[in-house]
Parts: structure tokens; sequence; C-alpha cells
């Protein structure tokens, strides 16, 4: 970085150097120029000044020192400097009205800002000077946006989370489970650690959580980790390590499964996802597949761009693409967290338009694609740094890092205005039961949106306590289903239209799962094969559980079955037979053009025999239309 600034002013003083006046400001100049090629600022500053009593309408001399307090950030001897230069020769060098426009956008004098950029613009007519051009346009585009903000603020009460989470160290990256239990970083001399806190009943962002705990090893170690992401389901931690024998680059991405209370000795994620260079800032979406992180590896737009990558079916992952230059720029964007809704896209830049430093933008999935990025807007973001914003799942706060008054970075909490937040999340979650007595197995929980036929989310239930944790976005309707080796698929379908639902302030849905053993005289009902009314053709709706039937037959080549049709009691009996049977029919035929054996596959109608609900309501009438399945030998 040291370098960096050398050469910066170095070639400064070049430039000032053509434009001396005489000789002998020239030798000053170069004198100074050596002073900074030998880390000596100082010295520089004293030549300069001393200079400047012997010239003292010299314009290239307060320009140089103008530029050296720039690079120390010193802007208000900077300005003082450029614009003493300024006075002196208005025509001295144009660059000089960049700076000027630079550090005042900075300091807050965005009219006297606004009108050197202008000025740039307006005379910086040569190719050396397109890039400036382009930047001032840039930055008074900025300025405008500042201005439109600060004449309308956003309501905007940020808390400290207190003292239970926040201290005299650093407290940063925050990330939250759906029972809204905090994880974040926290760095001490340099060093930075993973810890979390559980959630109070309480609506005071300063006590909402309990005292912070720091993650026992293996997640902790003498290495640094930091920028962790919890999957909602909590079963998943991914993370960034950095300088590890195992890594591709200088930061590497890892995740850690949870078993119980316990975490499992951390994964580096490979080389489709990780590079040679940095890779870090995870955030995975509720689907538990799609990660989404910040790299500075080649073929991005800027210094550091947002890439993902998707977890596919055989545990790999595949090889991570740019989220392209809709969210990506030429400068920075980082800090990526995606809400549990899989529909907004939360992120720093430090090149879209904003208020200034990094600020922090939200982009819509819509389709599959994202839209234009959104700056949250003033005073959420202000002319310093915002950054590591996530948003709860029920969208109603969001946490974020900022400096505290003492400069060191601590976690805070807002109230998020309607027009912010996010599509609201509805917490499912519940335990697996086995009717044969038996623990200690995997469930794997998948949930399809009905209208898309996308997967929404999946997860697998714990070993250890049967449990399961997922997260749906409300105004949707969805099909489940549930699979385990050794059981009988189970599956349901429900909506969260219900403006009931999506009102409520609750927003959990406590859900017990039954799945049955695979044994001769087991049933389910195949709650998500649908059919259109007094029709026996399969809607495209049926694909998702119609696959999983395929899958479960494929893995338990023992088992033969019988495909069930039933309907309500409306209309004659003789046309509820038949239509249940050619329904029947409907499901055995799919599975045989799938390659499952004749043999293997019985198919019956049933009509309006066996109700399991009653034909008074339309309700009832609802779940004895229905197809279902059973074991007629399993060995």
């Amino acid at each position: 970085m040291k370098k960096l600034l050398i050469l910066t002013i170095t070639l400064c003083a070049l430039t000032a150097i053509t434009y001396a006046q005489n000789q002998k400001t020239s030798k000053i100049i170069e004198k100074a120029s050596q002073f900074i090629s030998q880390n000596k600022e100082d010295k520089a500053i004293n030549t300069l000044t001393e200079g400047i009593k012997s010239y003292p309408d010299q314009a290239d001399l307060y320009i140089f020192l103008g530029e050296i307090y720039f690079h120390k950030k010193d802007y208000d001897n900077s300005i003082q400097y450029y614009n003493k230069g300024l006075a002196i020769d208005r025509n001295s060098d144009l660059n000089a009205y960049y700076r000027l426009g630079q550090m005042q956008k900075q300091t807050g004098d965005y009219a006297s800002a606004r009108r050197n950029f202008q000025y740039f613009i307006d005379n910086a007519t040569k190719p050396q000077y397109k890039s400036r051009v382009n930047d001032s346009k840039y930055n008074i585009e900025c300025l405008d946006f500042i201005t439109e903000q600060t004449l309308s603020p956003k309501e905007f009460n940020p808390v400290n989370l207190g003292e239970n989470i926040n201290d005299k160290e650093y407290q940063y990256l925050p990330t939250l489970m759906l029972d809204n239990t905090l994880y974040f970083t926290e760095r001490k001399d340099n060093k930075e650690d993973f810890y979390f806190a559980s959630v109070n009943n309480t609506n005071d962002f300063a006590l909402m959580w309990n005292k912070k705990q720091k993650l026992p090893p293996p997640l902790n170690t003498d290495a640094n980790e930091g920028a962790a992401s919890i999957s909602p389901d909590g079963r998943y931690l991914y993370f960034a390590k950095c300088n590890t024998k195992d890594g591709y680059g200088s930061c590497d991405i890892y995740r850690s499964k949870r078993e119980g209370n316990s975490w499992g000795e951390p994964e580096n994620l490979g080389a489709n996802v990780n590079s040679k260079d940095w890779d870090s800032q995870p955030s995975i979406a509720s689907d538990g597949r799609t990660l989404f992180f910040a790299s500075s590896r080649e073929g991005g737009y800027g210094k550091s761009d947002i890439w993902y990558s998707y977890l596919k079916d055989d545990g790999t992952w595949t090889k991570a693409k740019n989220c392209g230059s809709v969210i990506n720029t030429g400068g920075n964007e980082m800090t990526p967290y995606i809400h549990p809704s899989n529909t907004t896209l939360y992120f720093s830049s430090d090149s879209l338009i904003g208020m200034g430093g990094e600020d922090i933008y939200y982009s819509k999935l819509v389709n599959g694609k994202f839209q234009k990025p959104v700056n949250l807007g003033y005073p959420v973001n202000t002319p310093a740094d915002e950054t590591c914003f996530i948003a709860s799942a029920n969208g109603l706060f969001a946490i974020y890092s900022r400096k505290n008054d003492n400069g060191d970075f601590d976690l805070y909490a807002f109230g998020l205005e309607k027009l912010l937040q996010p599509v609201k999340v509805i917490t499912l979650k519940g335990k697996i039961v086995y009717d044969d007595g038996k623990n200690g197995n995997e469930s794997v929980l998948s949930i399809k949106n009905l209208r898309t036929n996308r997967l929404v989310t999946s997860t697998v239930s714990d070993k250890q306590t049967d449990m399961y944790l997922l997260a749906l976005p409300v105004g949707e309707d969805y099909a489940m289903s549930v699979t385990c080796n050794g059981y009988l698929l189970y599956s349901e379908n429900f909506s969260l239209q219900d403006d009931n639902t999506i009102q409520q302030e609750s927003s959990t849905i406590n859900k017990n799962i039954e799945l049955k053993a695979i044994k001769e005289g087991s049933s389910v009902v195949l709650k998500n094969i649908f059919f259109a009314t007094d029709s026996f053709e399969l809607m495209e709706e049926s694909n998702a559980e119609l696959n999983s039937l395929l899958k479960l037959l494929k893995d338990n080549p023992q088992i033969t079955i019988e495909i069930s049709g039933f309907t309500d009691n409306v209309g004659k009996d003789e046309y509820n037979l038949t239509l249940s049977q050619k329904r029947a029919d409907s499901v055995k035929l799919w599975l045989i053009e799938k390659g499952i054996d004749s043999g293997r596959l019985q198919s019956k109608g049933y009509g309006k025999q066996n109700p399991i609900a009653d034909n008074s309501t339309e309700e009832g009438r609802k779940q004895n239309r229905r197809t279902e399945f059973k074991i007629l030998k399993s060995k």
C-alpha cells in the first residue's frame, strides 16, 4: 500500500514539474519527490513549505503540497493548498479540480464539490483525462443522490446491541438463524473468532440477546476464521479461513456440519468455489444449496465481485459464476447476504450511486434474475462506510456493523420501514417421528413452489434430535416431500397466500411428521398428485411427487405396490369408479415409462369408497379426492 502511495505522489510530482514556472521550483519539487520515494513525507512537506516562503506566487508548489496532504487524508490542509494554488493560476493543473471535488464530497461541501467536478468535465477534453472525467460524472450523480436523500431522510433509529454482544473489540459480519440466534465475528489483536448469542423474548434490541458465547473448536482455532454464514436451519456453518495448508488462495471458504450441539471438522469447499485469490464472506441461501460470496479472483468486473455456486445432488459444487454487471462494478462489491425468502440480496458497494464510501444496497431476484440495485438511502447510508447488513426472517428489523463513538465496530439493530422490508418468511419446524420407534435417521425434507415447480428450500433432520427447521416465503403455495431410507414417502401441500397467515404476528408453524416403515400393508397418501377436474391427465404440478415415488421404487427394487385412486361422493358411482381407476392407471403408466417394471405395479380405482374425511364439506371432499399407494410385497 505504501509503494502505491509513493508511486501516486511521485507521478503527481512529475505532473507538477511539467507546470513549474521556473527552474528553481522544478528543483524544489524534484527534491520533495525524492523524499516521497524514501518514505519521508514530513521532509517533503517541509521542503515544499520552505519553497513556498521563497516563491509564494508559484502555483505548482501549492498543488503538489495539496496532493501530499490528500494522500495523508488530511483534507483540510489539502483543500487549503489546492485552493491557494488555483487562486494564483486557475489553469495550473486541471487535476486539482478533480481532487478538490473528491475531498469536498468527502467533507460534506457538496455544492463546491459539484462545481469543481463540473469544471473538470467541461475543460478536461484530452484523452488522458477520460477516466477521471467518467469518475467526475459518476460523482455528480452521487451528489445529486445525496441532495435528494438528505432532503427526505428515512426513519432510522439504530440501537447498539448492548454489552451482551458488543465490547471494546470489533464485532461485525453478523448472521441469523431462523429462530434469531445471532452469530458474528469478533476481532481482537488482529485475531478473528466466532461468537453466538441466543435470543430473549423482548422487542428491545439492546436486551434482545443473552450473553455471547465463543464457539468451541474445531470452528475457532489458532488460525483466523471469520465471516460466518449459518444456514437458516442451523445445520451448516459456512465461513472463511485464511492461510491454511489445504487452501487454494489467501482465504478460502469452508463448511462445518452440526449434529446436536457439536460442530464437525470443517471441510474446504474445493476448487469450484475457491480460487488462488481471496474468497470470503459467504452467504448460504435458505434452499441450502445456493452459496453467494465475495472474491477478488480474475474474471470479474472490479476489485472484488460477488459470485455464486450451487450444491449438486452428488454433494459437489458447481463452478462459481459471477453475479453479473447488474450487481458488480469496477470497484468493490462485498458482504453479500441473501435473505431467507431467497427474493432479496443485500450487499455493500463503493462504486454504485450512493452517499459515499461503502453503502448498503439490495437487489430483488425476479424469475432467477437480479434487478437493478437500490440504495437503502439516508441516513442508513452516510458518507462513511456502512456494511455487513442482514435482515431478520420476518423482515421487520435489520442488523449491521458500524463504528461506535470510540472508533470501534459494534453491531446495531434498527426497524425496517415497509418499503425496505423483504418478503416475510414463515418458519416451519418440528420433529420427525418414525412409526417403528427407531431414531438416529437422517430424513431429507424438500419443499417446492407449486406454481414454478422450483425447489424453495431443503434440509436434513438432525440425527441426534430428529428435529428440522425450514424457511418459507409467504405468498405462494407449496408441496413438501420427506424421504428417508427404509421408510415410505411422506407428502403434504399447503398455502401461505392467506392474508391471515401473512399478517399474523407469529412467524412459526409447528408440525411433527410421521414416517411409516416399508413393510407389507403400509400405505400413504400422495398429497401432491394433481388432476384437473373430471380428468385423469396428470398435471405438471405432480412431477415433484412422481419423481419422489420413482426414486423410492428404484431405491427399493424388492417392493411391489398398489396405486389406489379415490374420489368424493359427488356424481354417479359408476362414473367415480371409472375416473378413479383411470387416475390410478395414469400414475402407473407414468412410472412404467420411467423404467419401473410393470410387474411391480398394480392400479385400482375405489371410487367413493373408504373416505378419510367428511364429504359434506368442500374441504372434506378435497381430502377424499386422493391418490394412495400401499406396499403389497416388501421382500
